[in-house]
């Protein structure tokens, strides 16, 4: 194996160990490395490695856990893959069907194991429940066991059949005789032989070039099998509709272009680092573009020469990081198991408040995030981090923004669309509120050239206000505010602050943006 090769693989298992633990479990460096059987020394590089993209993050007590670049990509990979995206209304609807817990469950090569993608729990006191991310036997309980009927028996020879509990079947002959039914049947039914309580039924799945099931279970003491056997006919049905809906998803038509070349994004041609070249490729798996599949094109995409880029995909391949689809990599079981332990990303709080709070800590002011809608032409300040001086700022969270008072209003109307300005309402909110257009205009120009807005009282009469715009991609996306008391504008560095300013919007950036 080449030196590319093993650094490859040692990055994907180091990811793969830290995606296995929430944030509350961060690995140690000696467990790590005696987890992945690599020395403490190659661990730590690789850490580091990952931290600098952001893929990893170390805590204040020397450990470390999944990074919020990381946390960025699985979010996307919820919202844009075919088969989670279509599968997850489906599995909700059909838990309420049949008031059954619903599980999308993927078979994973690199491990013979499947794990649990997608979880539909319905209401109720006591409920049957997996976690997204688990793993589960392909030998014990319905989904696993219709997994093993599409795989053949040359992957039954492999398997380690461990005991789950008192009905679970470990005996080969016996096994071997049960998958073959549940090839004749099309559905295997599993009656406490995973968990002890559970009673499931479970369908085969086969879509966007990936293995799996879904099943549906209740608790056994209170499930017949005339009831399983009628959810059988919800399941396959559901199963029908996720192979139309994900089969007539071409992803060159959904997504067009590849995202922007790792070198456009680094600024050096060609001196991407390991890790910064897989993060560009968690990126283009991310968001489902058309990605290829090798040569110059792959390479210029990545940041490297085709010889490295090739290793990387092939250690993508290897570990089920990445599959082919059409002729393209798309991706692979072990992205949507990482996807499964991260959940999804229901809004960025959890990524920009600590930026916010390493910015209130260094300027010592109040900090504040402004978030843009461009359906709705609108802003709201959503987080808000009190500096720790004495004597700072305070600012309530969850408050619309005018785009054309104040500095955070002002950073985004910078960067939009010029007939904005002359749609917008000019609202007088304090004595030193502008309202001519033309002033404005004139105002928003100079943010573009400095690439900072100011406020002073317009507002709140007894604010002043420093404000930077971030983006996501090449939208303005809101803007990061540093608010003082006014009698205290004179005392600021606006120099210095400008630059924190900056920094910390062009980390967001970094972070969140996906092209």
């Amino acid at each position: 194996m080449s030196s590319g090769s093993a650094a490859n693989d040692r990055l994907i298992a180091t990811l793969d160990a830290l995606t296995r633990r929430t944030v509350d479990e961060p690995w140690g460096v000696r467990e790590l490395a005696e987890e992945t059987r690599l020395s403490r020394s190659t661990v730590h590089r690789v850490l580091q490695a990952l931290a600098e993209c952001d893929l990893a993050a170390q805590t204040a007590n020397a450990t470390y856990t999944f990074g919020p670049r990381l946390r960025v990509l699985m979010g996307s990979v919820h919202r844009s893959h075919p088969l989670l995206s279509q599968a997850r209304p489906l599995t909700e609807k059909l838990a309420a069907t049949c008031d059954a817990t619903i599980l999308l469950a993927l078979y994973e090569p690199g491990r013979t194991q499947a794990f649990v993608a997608l979880a539909a729990v319905p209401d109720g006191p006591l409920r049957y429940r997996l976690d997204p991310g688990r793993s589960i036997p392909l030998h014990a309980g319905a989904a696993g066991r219709a997994i093993l009927a599409e795989l053949g028996p040359e992957v039954l020879d492999r398997l380690d059949l461990v005991t789950h509990t008192a009905d679970t079947v470990t005996d080969r002959g016996e096994l071997a005789r049960l998958v073959q039914k549940s090839r004749q049947d099309g559905i295997t039914i599993s009656i406490g032989q995973h968990v002890a309580l559970a009673s499931g039924v479970a369908a085969p799945l086969r879509v966007a070039g990936l293995i799996g099931a879904i099943s549906a279970t209740r608790l056994r003491h209170e499930t017949t099998t005339a009831d399983l056997e009628r959810f059988a006919v919800h399941v396959r049905d559901a199963i029908d509709d996720i192979g139309r809906l994900v089969g007539g998803v071409d992803p060159v038509a959904q997504h067009g272009t590849s995202p922007a070349p790792l070198a456009d994004r680094r600024g050096v041609e060609g001196k991407a680092s390991a890790a910064e070249r897989l993060e560009g490729l968690l990126t283009a798996l991310a968001i489902g573009a058309p990605l290829p599949t090798g040569g110059r094109a792959l390479a210029r995409l990545l940041g490297g020469n085709p010889a490295t880029t090739a290793r990387l995909l092939d250690a993508a391949f290897a570990t089920g990081l990445a599959i082919t689809r059409d002729e393209h990599a798309v991706a692979g079981p072990l992205l949507l198991r990482w996807t499964a332990s991260l959940g999804p990303l229901p809004s960025n709080r959890a990524i920009v408040e600590p930026v916010l709070r390493a910015l209130a800590q260094d300027t010592g002011e109040t900090v504040a995030l402004t978030e843009y809608a461009p359906q709705t032409r609108s802003a709201r300040m959503t987080s808000v981090v009190p500096g720790p001086k004495p004597v700072h700022y305070s600012l309530p969270t969850d408050t619309e923004i005018p785009l054309a008072a104040g500095a955070a209003g002002k950073a985004i109307l910078a960067h939009l669309p010029e007939d904005t300005l002359a749609q917008l309402p000019m609202v007088k909110y304090t004595d030193n509120t502008p309202l001519e257009r033309a002033h404005i205009s004139k105002d928003l120009q100079r943010v573009r050239e400095r690439g900072w807005a100011q406020g002073d009282g317009e507002r709140i009469p007894d604010a002043f206000g420093i404000a930077v715009p971030y983006f996501i991609g090449h939208a303005v996306a809101g803007s990061v505010t540093v608010t003082v008391p006014r009698h205290q504008a004179d005392q600021l560095d606006v120099d210095r602050l400008t630059c924190q300013l900056t920094d910390a919007a062009h980390t967001l950036t970094r972070l969140l943006s996906l092209r």
